[in-house]
């Protein structure tokens, strides 16, 4: 059985009554979340391959983080067009192809959700970015060796975009 215990808007925790296949029983609480996408947006220059990142303020940390652009995949939306709306919403850039490269589990311990991760190649800067009411986001162009370096750095620690990252390698 399971019942929700709160809301929160862009999230809610349950617990669930579960057994094992050994005939353990217990409270398991989970954080259950609509998927998410991030994406690396790759602009080809005289200097070679950079990627769009974007710089925000995250409550969760209190920091300011920097990122690849991504956002939430509503009910029902592909997780690529999810992408490629964040994209341009966020960076005003569109993308000439979108290319996924895995899904992944944030915290399979206890959230229910995925991470779908993309490329984007042959980005295009098309119009102003066009922001949610509490987004605040500064674009950056950043050359795709000085990304790769700055992962683990203070403003660059968020798990996912090292993991899009790795991802990308593989790419």
């Amino acid at each position: 059985s399971s019942r929700r215990l709160l809301d929160c808007r862009v999230f809610s925790v349950s617990a669930s009554e579960r057994q094992s296949t050994s005939g353990k029983k217990g409270t398991f609480f989970s954080v259950d979340a609509l998927d998410w996408a991030g994406v690396i947006p790759v602009v080809e220059g005289p200097e070679g391959r950079s990627f769009v990142m974007i710089r925000q303020f995250r409550h969760g940390t209190s920091h300011l983080s920097v990122e690849f652009p991504g956002g939430i995949v509503e009910p029902g939306e592909n997780p690529a067009s999810a992408i490629a709306r964040e994209l341009l919403e966020e960076t005003g850039y569109r993308a000439e192809m979108i290319v996924p490269l895995g899904i992944l589990s944030p915290n399979p311990a206890f959230m229910t959700n995925t991470f779908h991760a993309f490329v984007a190649e042959g980005c295009v800067l098309e119009r102003p970015q066009y922001l949610d009411e509490h987004e605040e986001i500064e674009v950056m162009l950043v050359p795709e060796r000085e990304a790769i370096d700055l992962i683990g750095a203070e403003d660059m620690g968020h798990a996912l975009m090292t993991a899009t990252l790795f991802l990308y390698a593989r790419y």
